[in-house]
């Protein structure tokens, strides 16, 4: 197990935060925008698309400021960020193994099931007639 320092596990955690609240900002502009195409927003309200845009990113700068100021917060994130660092990750051959074994599994389970559909479809069909 690989002991990292407090000011790295800070790193991720803040480029982690940070890249959400890019994301939220991002869905957020998505979401004006269909609002503005369903209810034709852009015609009633002038530069709809510019203010929306600024909101969007206002909203997603308050969202990381109150969750990294917030101490409850970042003492939460700091412990998942120790537990993930506790956990034992599979090597490359486990995993392929796994991945194997559970591609035969749904394959097998996939053909079982399409058996009893084909069959309660065949009886079903005689009941039918």
């Amino acid at each position: 197990m690989s002991v990292t320092s407090n000011s790295e596990g800070k790193k991720w955690i803040q480029a982690t935060v940070a890249l959400l609240c890019i994301l939220t900002g991002y869905v957020l502009i998505n979401f004006f925008e269909k609002l503005a195409e369903w209810f034709a927003l852009e015609t009633m309200i002038p530069y709809f698309f510019g203010i929306t845009q600024v909101l969007s990113v206002i909203l997603a700068l308050v969202a990381y400021i109150t969750l990294m100021k917030n101490p409850k917060s970042s003492e939460f994130m700091t412990n998942v960020y120790q537990e993930v660092m506790k956990v034992v990750w599979p090597d490359s051959q486990q995993t392929w193994r796994h991945t194997f074994v559970i591609l035969i599994a749904v394959t097998i389970f996939g053909f079982v099931f399409g058996f009893f559909d084909f069959g309660a479809n065949y009886l079903l069909g005689l009941v039918n007639k």
